[in-house]
């Protein structure tokens, strides 16, 4: 008895540990799956192996969002000091932005597969009051924080999480606004509104990382996968930008604007594919000239994310624009994304296998 006791204490000692140093961007997994699903749902194979594939991840996906939702409550009430550490760190902060994303990502997935339109709901208005507290709390509590590290040690791709987290609020928003349709006109303000705000926040934040790109010297460590959230968040961008197009039929508002709002659209989308060449070779540069080993770590899911929502606001920018010639592109890109949603699965488990207490 004694020995059994010993062995759940010692487990319970694990957990504990695991929660107390649990990532902010561990949400990361939730926006990659979700996002995978829709590009399968969107562009994959047609059928009932598509509906099949799309519901299992649509609810392991809201399985692994309420396990992680609540080992964040108990970290918040057990280890509460070091999740306030994190959220005026330069390198951890960014990372709660990955909760606002994830909420608004599975609100989607329950949209689009499940057609559960009431739990979207409930869900983009948890990603709404999120996002308000997670924005003004992080960029208040960095900027009067005396300590800062330089903008080489203390900016990473991980940033451009604020823009992501705040275009999914925007997108979600768009696709539920028939549902909601007595505030119709307010949701879609909103949700232009949180679009370009969020454009804004990408056009500030890019112009640092870019300047670190080019004026301060970048190893292997730094370059890391979260960099690819250079192009996640124009894709998302993208996506709402075109939702916003499809939902304008009825709005006086948003008829005015449907010229602007295609142009930025594709501008968003153009960013986007700018960065994915550039991305690649940086890659190649980190694992092959600079033999960085493939090891799994939480960061390889910001690759994910990006490669699916590519291929969804692809997909989304041909139907809207009437732009057939990129239907190939966005079906590529989906393939590409449920691999790397495969091969970063597998990493996964391996990590928590490996990780096991023996």
């Amino acid at each position: 008895m004694k020995s059994t006791g010993g062995l759940q204490r010692n487990a319970l000692g694990s957990i504990d540990r695991v929660i107390a140093a649990l990532d902010p961007a561990c949400f990361s997994i939730v926006m990659a799956t979700g996002i995978v699903s829709l590009a399968w749902l969107h562009v994959g194979a047609s059928g009932a192996i598509q509906r099949m594939f799309a519901d299992a991840l649509l609810w392991g996906n809201a399985l692994l969002f309420l396990l992680l939702v609540v080992m964040t409550a108990v970290r918040s009430v057990r280890h509460f000091r070091r999740l306030i550490v994190d959220l005026s760190d330069h390198r951890r902060a960014f990372g709660f932005f990955s909760t606002v994303a994830a909420t608004a990502v599975l609100g989607g997935q329950f949209l689009q597969i499940a057609e559960m339109s009431g739990v979207a709901v409930s869900l983009w208005a948890f990603s709404l009051s999120l996002w308000s507290v997670l924005t003004y709390t992080i960029f208040a509590c960095i900027t009067v924080k005396q300590d800062k590290p330089s903008l080489k040690e203390g900016l990473q791709g991980g940033w451009l999480l604020a823009v992501v987290a705040t275009q999914s609020v925007s997108l979600l928003g768009a696709m539920l606004c028939e549902d909601l349709s007595p505030y119709r006109d307010a949701m879609l303000f909103l949700s232009l509104t949180l679009w370009l705000g969020g454009g804004m926040l990408y056009a500030w934040i890019i112009s640092l990382i870019f300047y670190r790109y080019c004026f301060e010297s970048i190893d292997v460590e730094t370059m890391s996968p979260p960099y690819w959230i250079n192009m996640g968040a124009m894709a998302i961008s993208t996506l709402a930008g075109a939702t916003l197009v499809a939902d304008s039929d009825g709005s006086m508002l948003l008829v005015q604007l449907v010229p602007f709002i295609k142009g930025v659209t594709l501008l968003c989308w153009a960013t986007a594919t700018w960065w994915v060449p550039l991305l690649v070779v940086l890659g190649f540069w980190r694992h092959v000239i600079q033999r960085k080993r493939f090891e799994y770590d939480l960061s390889y899911w910001s690759i994910v994310f990006p490669l699916g929502m590519y291929s969804v606001c692809t997909y989304a920018l041909s139907e809207t624009m009437k732009l057939g010639f990129l239907d190939p592109p966005a079906s590529m890109t989906a393939y590409i994304a449920i691999a790397a949603w495969v091969v970063t699965s597998f990493g996964f488990v391996r990590h928590l296998t490996w990780k096991a207490p023996g």
